[in-house]
């Protein structure tokens, strides 16, 4: 079994990267666009940490987000290349937070246990309200992404400053 794999993995995600890609994600919706963040990082201490929000050339729309094959493979190198790995992503909706069928075929991260967070309304209320706003993802099998429990958030998953 690889680290990522581990459902018991900690993420460590620095309130920087949080606040980063919720602005950009702010700014896509305020254009009426849906936008997607890739997160990064490495293996350390007692966990993974986030250490970069990736934010990929995307083509978007109200109800949607696409990233091309020559980006994916961009993104890909650029991490590979800095020794980094992206275990998570955060997009977003323009109003309730799910992850659709699209969202479930069009994920970047396709690896077990992968975590896909889903914000509504365009990201548009206040970082200190992401906890309860967010919805949070794993993939269990190919394509079968399952909501999160909260016991489960509160185990993994570790943001700093909220």
């Amino acid at each position: 079994m690889s680290k990522l794999s581990d459902r018991n993995l900690v993420y460590h995600v620095p309130f920087e990267i949080l606040d980063e890609s919720l602005e950009f994600l702010r700014r896509q919706g305020r254009r009426g666009h849906e936008g997607v963040a890739l997160w990064a990082g490495r293996f350390g201490g007692d966990g993974f940490q986030i250490g970069r929000a990736i934010i990929p050339r995307q083509t978007t729309g109200r109800l949607f987000y696409r990233i091309s094959n020559d980006e994916t493979f961009r993104v890909l190198e650029s991490v590979s290349n800095e020794d980094l790995v992206i275990p998570m992503q955060i997009h977003s909706h323009p109003q309730e937070a799910f992850h659709s069928e699209v969202d479930d075929e069009r994920a970047f991260i396709r690896h077990e246990n992968a975590i896909s967070i889903v914000v509504p309304y365009f990201a548009d209320f206040p970082v200190a309200e992401f906890l309860l706003r967010a919805r949070f993802y794993r993939l269990r099998e190919e394509t079968n992404w399952e909501e999160m429990q909260v016991h489960e958030i509160g185990r993994v998953l570790r943001f700093a400053g909220i």
